[in-house]
């Protein structure tokens, strides 16, 4: 079964349904409907509405509601050096080693062609990473995890699989090949590290909130639409980013050892 999904989803034209998805989820709504539309949504999706600021009805769009912003206060930022970047749900975590990043238990690929530059990969070889997959209720805001430097953000294009458990265990190579912009980062003490955020089927073109400058645990960095990946990594000088188990709950601004289990 997973061959043939593999097979499929190869042969899909991704780039170009997801655009037209785009445009057709950036329709404006009739203001009396949003209401109800949106709470549908949330009921199909789990999306929490409590942490939503203001009223439903503000959102033209069911793309300006996937990029809904929380209300303040709802997500708290952790007093801790690492904090989780987005609300979502842990893919892998561990550390680096052969210049390899763990893709699903078994499977990896080179970390090298995640970043788009072989002596980033180099710098952070032995140290440490998290994929965090964010599903269609997630808010859909990632931040940064740490105390650093954004010293760029570059744009890689590619296609766009889908980011869902059942792709990534089919799909060799999978964040590699999709589009996604790569933040580039300094930690204190000279520590390299980067975020990915890592575009996926259906997802809505991804905005950069911050392309350079210093930034502290829980500043926005982007935002996705629908769903995706986001994959923070550490050079080894620097903190380490704990083991969870996967399919651990994230929570933005938590601290990262705090990963829920179900």
């Amino acid at each position: 079964m997973s061959s043939v999904r593999a097979v499929l989803l190869t042969a899909l034209p991704k780039v170009l349904l997801s655009r037209l998805t785009g445009l057709a989820t950036s329709l404006p709504l009739p203001k009396g409907l949003r209401r109800p539309f949106y709470r549908w949504f949330a009921r199909r999706y789990g999306a929490e509405l409590g942490d939503v600021e203001g009223d439903l009805r503000r959102f033209r769009s069911l793309q300006q509601f996937f990029r809904r912003e929380l209300r303040a206060g709802a997500r708290p930022i952790a007093g801790s050096p690492l904090v989780w970047p987005c609300d979502g749900r842990i893919v892998t975590t561990g550390r680096l080693g052969d210049g390899r990043i763990e893709q699903i238990k078994g499977r990896t690929y080179a970390l090298a062609d995640l970043l788009g530059d072989a002596a980033l990969a180099i710098a952070l070889e032995g140290g440490s990473q998290a994929t965090i997959y964010l599903a269609p209720g997630d808010y859909h805001r990632v931040h940064a995890p740490f105390r650093a430097r954004i010293e760029a953000v570059t744009a890689i294009p590619g296609t766009l699989f889908p980011v869902n458990p059942p792709a990534v265990r089919c799909i060799r190579d999978l964040f590699a090949r999709n589009s996604r912009h790569v933040f580039r980062c300094r930690l204190p003490g000279d520590v390299p590290a980067a975020v990915v955020m890592v575009g996926a089927y259906n997802v809505g073109a991804t905005l950069v909130s911050k392309r350079e400058g210093e930034v502290e645990p829980g500043d926005e960095l982007g935002q996705f639409g629908f769903g995706s990946t986001a994959i923070v990594v550490i050079g080894p000088t620097g903190p380490v980013i704990p083991d969870c188990a996967g399919d651990s709950r994230t929570v933005m601004g938590r601290a990262m050892a705090e990963a829920l289990p179900d």
